[in-house]
This record gives structure tokens, sequence and C-alpha cells, in this order.
């Protein structure tokens, strides 16, 4: 199952210059808390702002084909996107999408469960998450923070 997590404003901003345009350590404490120990996947440009794979979790690197890196024990780079989330589709272990704006837009339509951080205000930005639907969602639970609130949001059966 794929689950999508980030962290948007009011008008969906998720980054200025390839970084996060505000600083919330709950937030990133819960990002951690909830990826540890499973297979996140990210985009290049996100996975190089990290300069190193994030610990106790296997990263898929999506890029294209000629830019990816040596694979290693906690690394695999993926020329296949969509391949990738077509053959994972059905499978019961949370795989959690990070990020870019391009790869949310990509894997959003396969995604059961939206982690959404929903930082209070508006920020200066230049990428944006993809419009979604919040019809198309049940809310599960809101976690209130200082700053923001976590929703998760669960796929409504069709």
């Amino acid at each position: 199952m794929f689950s999508l997590i980030v962290a948007h404003d009011k008008n969906r901003a998720i980054g200025l210059d390839n970084k996060i345009p505000w600083h919330l350590r709950e937030d990133l404490m819960q990002f951690k808390q909830r990826t540890l120990h499973h297979r996140i996947v990210m985009g290049k440009v996100t996975f190089d702002g990290f300069k190193r794979p994030l610990p106790d979790r296997h990263t898929i690197v999506a890029c294209f084909p000629g830019q990816e890196g040596e694979n290693s024990e906690n690394v695999t780079y993926c020329t296949d996107l969509i391949g990738f989330l077509e053959d994972n589709k059905d499978t019961e272990e949370e795989i959690f999408i990070c990020g870019g704006a391009s790869i949310y837009k990509i894997c959003l339509p396969y995604c059961r469960k939206l982690y959404i951080s929903l930082v209070e205000g508006e920020h200066e930005a230049d990428t944006y998450f993809p419009y979604y639907d919040e019809n198309d969602y049940d809310i599960a639970e809101v976690i209130p923070y200082d700053g923001f609130r976590v929703v998760q949001y669960v796929k409504k059966e069709k």
C-alpha cells in the first residue's frame, strides 16, 4: 500500500529553493516516526537535498535513465516509477511517497493514505503540492501540534 507524507501550507506550498520554507521540529519528528523502517520513495532532487540516505529506511530514488547513482543496501535507483507503482500497488507493506512535487503528482492516484501536515499561514514558495480533492478521502485522524496539524486521509472506496 502506498501512503503519501507531506507538509504544506494553506496554498499547498512545499518548497523554496529546494528547501522546506519553515522549520517545525515536531513535524520532522513525526515524519521520522512514521517512515522509520519502511521503504520511502522520492525524486532525485529531493534525495540529493538530504545529502545522505535517511537512516533506518530503504530509499527508492526515482530518476531519469542516466541519472542513477550506485545502488546500495539502503538506496535503490528507479528509472521506471510507474512500473514500480504498478508492481507494488497491492502490497500489504506501507511504502511512503516523500516528494518532491512531480513525484507527488505521479504517485497521488496510487496512494490509499495521505499524511498531510497542514502548516499554518502562507509561506513564500516556488514548489507546490498538486491539487487533491478532499472529498475523495475520509479523515481518519487529526493530530494538533503547535503551528500545524497532521491530518490522515484514507481514500474512499469506489
